[in-house]
């Protein structure tokens, strides 16, 4: 079977200061989005997972595997006997949350193999103890107010009406997640409602990170985006823009100066599966 893993973004962001458990607290709303990775899953004599690209990880730290790991702890089960094999699209270290949304495609893979409601409570606490963006990818809409350090969902909401989106990022950017947040905390800024479109994590990735702020001040210099900001903790930056034209005519000028760019838009169908060519037991298409 084949399972979409889609990327998201942050609508808002706001970040509070760092408080006495060494978390910070988190409201945001989040959007998934039609750029995705897959998960294909396929019948094997053993337990196996690969990759389309290089992940730069070990294999202790890889989230497909420690949340397939997770789920036969929880349901007291082997592993199953197959293959995982993922088509990476979304970039890593781009604040898109690819990896966390590797790690719920896991779960809901082996859920669907179990015949298990993906959502159980029990799933989404152990996507919780994976990363904090982990549960929002299992939610029941591609809309999520989150809060707490980002894990609880505090409120799902209707999903946006089809939005053109063009996601961004600069050759060479790094802006790892704890570094930004050690910058912001150096700095703090202001909290503000997850209704208002705005970053507040924004200053301290672009100064963890200056060519993650040259192509921000790119894109909000092109007169057909709307609104552009900081992906999360970057180092990818999205925009919204009125039309599918002005989001690829604005992709094709950013692949020219050198930006890895794709037009997208808000979907409204989380993880899903795309297709059982393999005819699996207990799944279906």
């Amino acid at each position: 079977m084949r399972i979409i893993s889609p990327a998201k973004i942050n609508l808002s962001l706001s970040v509070g200061p760092l408080q006495d458990d060494g978390y910070h607290q988190v409201d945001s709303f989040f959007h998934l989005i039609s750029l995705h990775d897959v998960l294909i899953v396929q019948p094997s004599e053993t337990f196996g997972f690969t990759s389309s690209v290089d992940l730069g990880i070990p294999e202790a730290d890889n989230l497909v595997i420690k949340a397939a790991k997770g789920m036969a702890r929880l349901h007291n089960k082997e592993l199953p006997a197959v293959h995982i094999g993922l088509e990476k699209n979304i970039p890593h270290g781009a604040g898109l949350g690819g990896g966390s949304s590797n790690a719920a495609a896991s779960i809901f893979a082996l859920a669907t193999l179990w015949n298990l409601p993906p959502s159980d409570s029990r799933h989404l606490e152990l996507a919780a103890s994976l990363g904090s963006d982990v549960p929002l990818f299992l939610a029941s809409t591609t809309a999520s107010v989150m809060t707490g350090r980002g894990e609880v969902l505090k409120e799902s909401r209707d999903p946006l009406p089809q939005t053109s989106l063009l996601v961004l990022m600069p050759s060479g950017a790094h802006s790892p997640t704890g570094a930004v947040y050690k910058a912001f905390d150096k700095n703090p800024q202001p909290t503000h409602s997850v209704d208002i479109w705005q970053n507040n994590l924004e200053p301290a990735a672009i100064e963890v990170s200056p060519k993650t702020g040259e192509a921000l001040n790119w894109l909000r210099a092109q007169n057909e985006v709307k609104i552009a900001q900081v992906a999360g903790s970057g180092s990818a930056c999205w925009a919204q823009l009125t039309t599918d034209h002005d989001a690829k005519a604005v992709a094709q000028r950013a692949v020219k100066q050198g930006y890895w760019a794709i037009e997208v838009s808000t979907v409204q169908e989380g993880i899903h599966i795309h297709s059982d060519n393999q005819n699996i037991p207990g799944t279906k298409a």
